[in-house]
């Protein structure tokens, strides 16, 4: 057989192109936001803006404890014949995540003058912080409806509906505002309806996967799956706060200029991740059924996995490299300067990528206690690094920060990994 046949009958890489694809898709329509955004505003108001999506999704992730990886987990592992126990799932899991967002957004309006203060400089109106509180209970039902499909093994509808219905429902509402939107930040209200916007056409995607009915088996309820979800939840926080807690340490040093700088970097630099992701929605569900149901072929499948995680984002890495000063061109001449934090922060997340199926074998192990010490330790090392060094080098010295935890992350997860041996030779019969 040639090789290309073989690629061609290989069901990894297959759903592996067309996630790649989905993936791509909603990194070119958040990028087409983000520019009309850079281009369209000033770069402190657009540094507004980024840090608004910045909380939104943080706070957001935050109030979802974990139910999105247990979510994942728990619809992979149910056979495709009980697809009304998978339904129970996810509407129960509505329940506990529409109380927890409530709650936060209740402290998000509690908290909004503080936030103001010490992120946005005052550049932003309070009440209009505020009502992107709402964004929150939105934010959490696209994700949610995302994870159920990644679980259902639907990568490329799971990858549509986390990147690109977002960005579609704020383009569209940008473009129906196209000539007041730069007035008054009207842009900061329009980012918070959008993800309304979006949170409801989710559930019109999610309608046709569900199937209502009596179970035999009783699904877990909402305090079962708080329960379940909690020890996911570091693993989720840590992932988020490693991400972002850059930015967020640049909001809180410099100013709103430096964060639309850095933000674009670090948006540029996610493009990897978005494929990352996209591998991520491919393997770990099909790593779950191959450990569960085809143990004997798990050892082939892990490193065909790792592999391909590694020469994916070497290429997307280099690719990227070669064309930086274009990419951040395209925002706009002014943050051309930030290419010194773009290079460092491509680095850093194919450092990062380097231990994701690595992190999938303590999960679905059940070592992921050891994955979360790991996390809270990197997430220290960053913390650290980012107040030492942002004060000295701006955000060149975020970006070293990122790039120093990545390292220590990913080779700190592969040695307690083989320590464990996560991953015995031991072929079952």
């Amino acid at each position: 057989m040639s090789l290309l046949q073989k690629i061609i009958k290989n069901p990894l890489l297959i759903s592996s192109f067309f996630s790649i694809i989905a993936r791509f898709t909603g990194v070119a329509l958040n990028f087409a936001a983000s520019i009309i955004i850079t281009r369209q505003l000033q770069i402190s108001e657009a540094g507004v803006v980024f840090m608004l999506m910045l909380f939104v999704t943080g706070v957001s992730l935050i109030s979802r404890i974990g139910v999105d990886q247990l979510i994942v987990k728990s619809v992979a592992t149910i056979p495709d014949d009980q697809p009304a126990q998978r339904t129970a799932i996810l509407l129960n899991s509505y329940k506990l995540l529409t109380i927890t967002s409530l709650l936060f957004i209740a402290l998000w309006i509690i908290a909004s003058p503080w936030i103001r203060d010490a992120f946005f400089h005052n550049e932003i109106k309070l009440n209009d912080l505020r009502l992107a509180g709402i964004a929150l209970l939105f934010f959490n039902l696209i994700t949610t409806n995302s994870f159920y499909l990644k679980g259902l093994k639907r990568s490329s509808s799971s990858v549509l509906v986390q990147n690109a219905v977002p960005a579609i429902s704020f383009l569209f509402l940008i473009a129906i505002f196209w000539s007041s939107f730069k007035d008054n930040q009207l842009i900061v209200n329009l980012y918070t309806f959008s993800i309304v916007l979006a949170g409801i056409l989710s559930v019109f995607i999610v309608l046709p996967h569900l199937k209502i009915q009596h179970t035999t088996i009783p699904p877990p309820t909402p305090s079962k799956i708080f329960k379940d979800s909690l020890p996911l939840a570091p693993i989720s926080f840590s992932a988020f706060f490693m991400l972002w807690i850059d930015t967020l340490m640049v909001g809180w040093f410099l100013q709103n200029e430096e964060v639309a700088l850095y933000n674009v970097a670090a948006k540029i630099s996610f493009i990897s991740l978005f494929f990352l992701g996209a591998l991520d929605a491919t393997i770990y569900p099909r790593l779950l059924s191959v450990f569960h149901h085809n143990r004997e072929k798990l050892h082939t499948f892990f490193w065909q996995a790792t592999s391909l995680v590694i020469i994916t984002l070497l290429g997307v890495t280099l690719f990227m490299l070669f064309f930086s000063d274009w990419l951040l061109l395209a925002f706009n001449d002014q943050y051309v300067s930030a290419r010194m934090t773009l290079v460092l922060l491509l680095f850093a997340q194919f450092f990062r990528a380097t231990s994701l199926t690595f992190s999938f074998m303590f999960i679905i192990q059940e070592k992921v206690r050891y994955l979360n010490i790991v996390l809270v330790l990197a997430l220290i090392v960053d913390l650290i690094s980012n107040v030492i060094l942002i004060p000295q080098y701006g955000i060149e010295g975020a970006a070293i920060a990122t790039l120093t935890t990545n390292i220590f992350l990913s080779v700190t997860i592969v040695m307690i990994f083989l320590y464990h041996k996560l991953l015995p030779r031991t072929e079952v019969a």
